[in-house]
């Protein structure tokens, strides 16, 4: 009888275990801008396919990144639901393999690369 409540006692401690393993965050990985809007207007890569490479973001495990604008890259730092970078700050959501980031009055929308 022992046996058996030893046992089962591992099997519950594994399967806690696997399922606080988690896996990696959405988040990570890097992502290339799709399309910009200002709340009027919309442009997307498919519109402007000089957009395209525009905007990448990279994001790391460990919460650090970069953002690469128009050649220019600079570090960022990331949080399950904002980015900063050069001390602005803006909030993100992931649904698949698509970010949408909001910064000011502006949206960027990113896919996965």
């Amino acid at each position: 009888m022992k046996k058996i409540a030893a046992l089962t006692l591992v099997l519950i401690l594994i399967l806690a275990l696997c399922a606080c393993g988690g896996g990696k965050n959405p988040a990570i990985g890097t992502w290339e801008i799709k399309s910009v809007s200002d709340g009027t207007q919309t442009m997307s890569v498919d519109e402007v396919p000089t957009m395209r490479g525009f905007m990448v973001i990279t994001l790391n495990e460990g919460g650090t990144g970069t953002i690469t604008s128009q050649g220019e890259t600079n570090a960022c730092e990331w949080t399950d639901t904002t980015i900063t970078v050069m001390g602005d700050r803006a909030t993100y959501s992931i649904s698949g393999d698509t970010m949408t980031l909001l910064g000011g009055s502006y949206t960027f929308v990113f896919t996965r690369k």
